[in-house]
């Protein structure tokens, strides 16, 4: 009995450590998205484009999949990324979601 609470207890710790690390590549993803939206000729496509680059070059093998969705208005990049994170224990299976803003960039006078 005690082995097998010992076993789950360690991979409890090895899931929170893969949710852990999947959080922080959905936040990088979104931040970079939202930072290349947010240049002077970016685009909503090229901030989605460049957070899912990021999330399939860092996320791996972490992340077992994911969506971007982005926008850009006159003052505003949004890019929100979406992973579905690898399991090692089914019930603690969810998705994570971060979403990152920066101000556009602009000719002012």
């Amino acid at each position: 009995m005690m082995i097998t609470a010992l076993m789950l207890l360690f991979l409890i710790l090895v899931q929170f450590g893969i949710n852990l690390y999947a959080s922080r590549v959905a936040e990088a993803a979104a931040r970079e998205g939202a930072n290349e939206a947010a240049h002077w000729n970016g685009t909503a496509d090229s901030g989605s484009s460049k957070a899912k680059s990021y999330v399939t070059d860092d996320g791996a093998p972490a992340v077992q999949g994911s969506t971007v969705s982005s926008s850009r208005t006159g003052t505003e990049a949004r890019v929100t990324v979406t992973v579905q994170v690898a399991t090692v224990l089914p019930f603690m299976s969810h998705p994570i979601t971060s979403t990152a803003t920066a101000p556009v960039e602009r000719w002012t006078q």
